[in-house]
């Protein structure tokens, strides 16, 4: 065998063993963490057929990432508030016990102090009536 066959043949495993590595890790999982969505109906905690299906997303994905956390950020809007101050108590729990009933296993951590960032108004304040699902490490 030559060298310069010899030297062909390290490259070409080289190149193969290099294409297998950036095969394996083009399938592996994104750490990145998710950050998902839903809305509440005006004066209420009961999550919506949607929103179920937006809970049930986290669960999926954080099973998926092996995330060993969820974290929520709940809202009121302004009026809601001023009617029911423990509304936003109550959608927490109630999201809580829904990624519960998904099978959720890790820690489910509400941010009381999540900051209510001012977002563009759609005109009504179903913006404010939000729950922020955030899934990662």
């Amino acid at each position: 065998m030559t060298n310069a066959f010899a030297a062909k043949m390290i490259r070409l495993a080289g190149t193969a063993v290099l294409a297998s590595v950036l095969a394996s890790s083009a399938g592996a999982e994104n750490s990145e963490p998710k950050t998902m969505f839903l809305f509440f109906d005006m004066q209420s905690a009961d999550l919506t057929p949607e929103a179920k299906s937006i809970v049930l997303s986290a669960v999926d994905a954080a099973e998926r990432d092996h995330a060993g956390q969820i974290e929520l950020a709940v809202f009121a809007a302004p009026d809601e508030s001023m009617r029911d101050s423990e509304l936003v108590v109550h959608r927490a729990a109630v999201l809580k016990q829904q990624i519960a009933d998904y099978g959720f296993q890790g820690v489910v951590i509400v941010d009381d102090e999540a900051p209510n960032l001012p977002l563009a108004k759609a005109g009504d304040e179903t913006i404010d009536r939000r729950a922020v699902i955030r899934v990662g490490r």
